[in-house]
């Protein structure tokens, strides 16, 4: 495909082409010092031929001797503009010119958010109707969480647990698959307590993420939890104000409903406790986000999709286009050349 004459070219190595006169320089100075050599050694081996002792190659010389002594300027001018044509080219394709094509479409935007849930005992309790079943608190946070990483492709995402104790279970990634794995695992009061530490796990993750980032990241957290009967050593609201401190948001979803009319009638083993509406909405405004109630799957969906939207991250690249080699054109021209140095002097012996 031959290239657009009218766009212009670029040069990915151009200090090749300031390096041309230079080379031309090289190029005079060695066809004078090879000619002069030439002519010495051949006179040399001339002027020896009566003597008894001579090289093998002493009749070459002589020719040689007498072909440089009838050459004329233009023709070691011709020489030397031969050679000139074909170091050009040959640097001009060292230069790998190059046009510009299409440009690349731009990349979505993306987002950087770590999901921290809850995984105290009160996670357990079942006050969700799906389809006219009871569910508890944390299958519905895995079934509609597995749903909305899918919708999130290209972004990083994270998971930390946390009830009594936090911990990383999935650092920021963009293998989606590995997350939703260690989202099924997860079964409440079996790795970080029973009770719930709210501030705390805001503590780590702040610590956890800071050596993690790179300048100008500022991932979104979104917090999924009851808040019941939380741990009092550290103050969820102080921990979600230097959450906003940071420059970074808290997104705080609140599982579970706000009464006891939600309260499962037949005996499961544990005390129903509501969710605490209060204290959630405090630390939602402290963090600099927004504070959302899931009382139904679907409500948790709407919600998961509005923080989705609020959260999109513009990626700030410079435009990038197709680049069009074109180093191919002056190579074969240069392969040209030296085919027509060797194809012309044939028929000039051979008319």
């Amino acid at each position: 495909m031959l290239p657009n004459l009218f766009t212009p070219i670029h040069f990915t190595h151009p200090f090749v082409l300031w390096l041309l006169p230079l080379s031309l320089l090289i190029l005079t100075l060695g066809l004078r010092l090879i000619t002069r050599h030439l002519q010495s050694w051949s006179a040399l081996y001339a002027s020896q031929q009566q003597q008894h002792y001579r090289h093998p190659l002493a009749s070459l010389l002589i020719r040689l001797h007498e072909q440089t002594q009838g050459k004329s300027s233009p023709e070691l001018f011709r020489k030397w503009l031969a050679y000139a044509v074909l170091l050009g080219l040959l640097q001009l394709s060292l230069a790998q010119p190059y046009r510009l094509g299409e440009k690349l479409p731009t990349p979505p935007q993306y987002r950087d958010i770590v999901f921290l849930v809850d995984t105290s005992v009160s996670m357990m309790l079942r006050d969700y109707l799906v389809k006219g079943r009871r569910a508890d608190r944390m299958s519905m946070v895995k079934s509609v969480l597995g749903q909305f990483i899918d919708s999130l492709a290209g972004s990083r995402l994270g998971l930390v647990i946390f009830s009594e104790h936090a911990y990383t279970l999935v650092p920021l990634t963009t293998d989606h698959a590995l997350l939703k794995y260690q989202l099924q695992r997860l079964t409440p009061a079996s790795l970080t307590g029973r009770r719930t530490d709210p501030g705390k796990a805001l503590l780590y993750v702040l610590n956890d993420l800071a050596p993690r980032l790179r300048e100008g990241e500022k991932p979104v957290l979104v917090m999924m939890t009851d808040a019941n009967r939380p741990v009092r050593d550290i103050d969820p609201r102080t921990a979600a104000a230097l959450v906003k401190q940071k420059g970074l948001h808290l997104q705080v979803i609140a599982m579970g409903a706000a009464s006891q009319a939600a309260k499962e009638n037949a005996p499961s083993g544990l005390i129903y406790q509501t969710t605490n509406i209060t204290l959630l909405k405090s630390m939602a405004h402290a963090g600099g986000g927004d504070f959302f109630q899931a009382d139904s799957q679907d409500s948790l969906k709407r919600i998961l999709a509005k923080v989705q939207a609020s959260e999109q991250q513009p990626v700030r690249l410079a435009a990038v286009f197709i680049k069009i080699p074109l180093y191919y054109w002056p190579l074969s021209l240069a392969l040209l050349w030296i085919l027509l140095g060797q194809i012309l002097p044939f028929f000039r012996r051979h008319p």
